[in-house]
C-alpha cells in the first residue's frame, strides 16, 4: 500500500508542477500561444523526472556494483523507490496527455509508457532484476539533454544559437549513443546470450520490449540528426509543431471545430 501511495504522491505532485509551471511561462511569455506554453511547460515537468530519476540511478549504480554483478538476483529495498518515482511520472504522462486529448498521435509513446509501467511493475513484485533495469534506466542520464534542448530551442527557435547551444545539441547526440543505444544493446545481449536465470516468458517479454525501446532510440536519434544538423542534414528552426523529435502530438484542430 506505502508503494502505491508513494507512486500516486509522485503523479500528483508531478501534476501540481505542470500547472504551476504553465501559469508561470503564461506570464513570462504573454505573446506564446496556447500550445507553446503547454509544450514548454510539458518538457519542465519531463525534465524533473529525467533528472531525478538519473541521479537515482547514477548513485545506485556508483555506489552498488552488484547491480551489474547480479543483474537478475540483487534487490535493494531502497531502490525501489527510484522505479516508482518513474512509474509516478509515466502515470502522470499519460493521463495528462489523454486530459489534452493527445493520445491518438502518441501512439509511440503509449506503447513505451505503458511497457515501462508494466516492466516495473513486474520488477516490484518478484524482486527480481533490480539490475537490468537500473541499467536501463541510464537512458534518462541523455533524456535530461533532450529536454533541456528542446526547450532552449522552443525558446530561440533560430538556427544560430550561442555556444551553450551549440555544445547541448552535441552533448544531447553523443548522450544518444551512451546512454541510450549502449545500455538497451548490453540488455539485449545478456539477455539473449549470457542470461541463464530469467524465465523464458519473461525473457521474451523484456526482449520484445527492449527491441521496441531500441527501435524508438532509433527513430529519435533519426529525428534530432535532421533536426539538429548531423550527419550532412542542415540544422533547422524548431517551432511549435516541429519541437518534439518524434513529431507533433496536437490534436487536429480541424477535427476539433
Amino acid at each position: 500500500m506505502n508503494k502505491l501511495v508513494f507512486c500516486g504522491t509522485v503523479s500528483a505532485i508531478l501534476r501540481c508542477e505542470y500547472l504551476v509551471a504553465r501559469h508561470i511561462v503564461r506570464e513570462w511569455h504573454k505573446d506564446w500561444s496556447e500550445n507553446k506554453v503547454r509544450l514548454f511547460t510539458v518538457r519542465v515537468v519531463s525534465f524533473t523526472h529525467a533528472l531525478i530519476s538519473a541521479l537515482g540511478c547514477l548513485f545506485s549504480l556508483l555506489t552498488d556494483i552488484n547491480y551489474i554483478r547480479e543483474p537478475y538476483d540483487y534487490h535493494k529495498q531502497n531502490a525501489e523507490y527510484v522505479f516508482l518515482f518513474s512509474m509516478g511520472y509515466f502515470i502522470y504522462d499519460l493521463v495528462d496527455m489523454y486530459i489534452h486529448g493527445e493520445l491518438d498521435n502518441s501512439k509511440e509513446y503509449l506503447i513505451h509508457h505503458s511497457l515501462v509501467i508494466i516492466s516495473f511493475s513486474i520488477i516490484l513484485l518478484t524482486g527480481r532484476l533490480f539490475g537490468l533495469a537500473m541499467i536501463a534506466l541510464l537512458v534518462e542520464v541523455q533524456t535530461i539533454f533532450l529536454h533541456l534542448r528542446t526547450m532552449v530551442r522552443l525558446a530561440y527557435g533560430s538556427k544560430k544559437q550561442s555556444d551553450f547551444m551549440d555544445t547541448l545539441i552535441n552533448a544531447n547526440m553523443l548522450c544518444l549513443f551512451l546512454f541510450r543505444h549502449l545500455p538497451v544493446c548490453y540488455l539485449l545481449f545478456y539477455l539473449l546470450v549470457q542470461d541463464y536465470k530469467v524465465p523464458f516468458l519473461l525473457r521474451t517479454f523484456l526482449v520484445g520490449g527492449l527491441s521496441f525501446l531500441e527501435y524508438h532510440n532509433t527513430h529519435l536519434t533519426i529525428a534530432m540528426a535532421k533536426s539538429d544538423g548531423f550527419f550532412g542534414h542542415e540544422r533547422q528552426a524548431l517551432d511549435e509543431d516541429s519541437c518534439d523529435p518524434l513529431g507533433s502530438v496536437k490534436k487536429d484542430e480541424m477535427k476539433t471545430q
